[in-house]
């Protein structure tokens, strides 16, 4: 009789075991969600997310009454507990700054991107609307056809920061996706012209630059068709792709950028819809592209994962906001911290506020389908 009870005992611990074994494949961690604090009653768009050093999180936004307003200004919030708290804002680039050399004052700020350089420094790179005051007619900027894109950099983890420095003064230049280091090039900072709608990379090497010598590098732009604001991945052998916004609202397109001529292949059209709004890209641990985009050709109200092995041909996985949970969800910004979670930001509810997901390597697997 205490054989059979052994044996049985042993039979149900292995059960057990298995079961346990399969929850954890088939029901991994799920994904968390946290409402950043911005002013109420505003447009609070454009969010930009990086790491710190002590494993927290800064995140920064313009806000402002109303998009390209004079009142706009940029806040900063930051996270030490992966994204489940954030500060009250404060703010980093207040309305009517002038950085030198500029011809005027800012007129307006506009979307942010930040990225730790590889001497450990903060940089913030952000959209200014420049001043053009005419005689008898006053400022005749009023929209991003007048961007120029501004930086500041920190060496405190966003503590303080330093004062304005041009980075492009090219008119209509605005910023949206992450820097890339590439070893011996420097920093691939992705750009795009609002009036133009091209895109195009400048070059710098971020930790040699500093307020007394501005980022200042080449430039590399995309031809083709109307494509604005690319989102940035490392390929395995080497070379950048660029998933880009159409600006006609038809499909999101890639092209591919070569550090080791400065380059761009032809763009072409994957087979996912676009509505003329911008996309996130990044690579999982399979090596898979993988975006965060509005799956639609006339609205924003969803925000959704696909996946791909080329770069063309996507498939579709879950959502991370279902269809109007939110309102008009847009502009998504991800990272990866050093415990390997996944953390996305996002502007929601008709740019009204900025809400963070954080979620790990096995549940993006599984909404990627295994």
């Amino acid at each position: 009789m205490t054989a059979i009870v052994r044996s049985w005992r042993l039979l149900l611990a292995g059960v057990v075991a298995a079961c346990l074994w399969h929850a954890a494949r088939a029901d991994p961690p799920a994904i968390s969600a946290s409402l950043v604090p911005a002013p109420g009653g505003r447009t609070n768009h454009g969010p930009g997310l990086v790491g710190l050093a002590d494993g927290g999180l800064l995140l920064c936004w313009y806000s402002g009454a109303t998009e390209a307003n004079e009142d706009a200004r940029i806040l900063c919030s930051d996270s030490a507990d992966h994204g489940g708290h954030w500060t009250p804002p404060r703010v980093a680039v207040d309305r009517g700054e002038q950085a030198p050399g500029a011809a005027a004052a800012n007129k307006s700020l506009g979307n942010v991107t930040l990225h730790r350089a590889s001497d450990g420094r903060l940089w913030m790179i952000y959209g200014v609307i420049q001043r053009w005051d005419w005689p008898l007619v006053g400022n005749v900027c009023r929209n991003w056809l007048c961007g120029r894109v501004d930086a500041k950099v920190s060496s405190d983890q966003g503590r303080t920061w330093s004062g304005a420095m041009r980075l492009d003064d090219q008119t209509g230049a605005l910023p949206r996706g992450k820097p890339v280091r590439v070893a011996g090039l420097g920093d691939v900072i992705p750009l795009y012209l609002e009036g133009a709608e091209q895109s195009f990379v400048r070059i710098v090497d971020l930790a040699r630059a500093s307020p007394e010598h501005p980022p200042l590098g080449p430039t590399a732009a995309l031809s083709g068709a109307p494509l604005i604001q690319p989102s940035l991945v490392v390929q395995a052998d080497g070379r950048l792709r660029a998933f880009l916004r159409d600006s006609r609202a038809v499909s999101i397109y890639t092209a591919v950028f070569d550090p080791a001529t400065l380059r761009w292949g032809a763009a072409v059209a994957t087979n996912l819809p676009n509505p003329g709004a911008a996309v996130e890209a990044l690579r999982d641990d399979k090596g898979r592209f993988v975006l965060i985009y509005n799956p639609s050709r006339d609205d924003r109200r969803t925000l959704s994962l696909a996946w791909s092995d080329d770069g063309i041909s996507f498939h579709r996985g879950c959502d991370l906001v279902g269809t109007g949970a939110q309102g008009d969800v847009a502009y998504p910004t991800a990272i990866r911290d050093d415990d390997g979670d996944w953390h996305v930001v996002y502007s929601s509810d008709g740019k009204s506020r900025i809400r963070h997901l954080r979620f790990g390597a096995a549940w993006l697997d599984q909404c990627l389908g295994g």
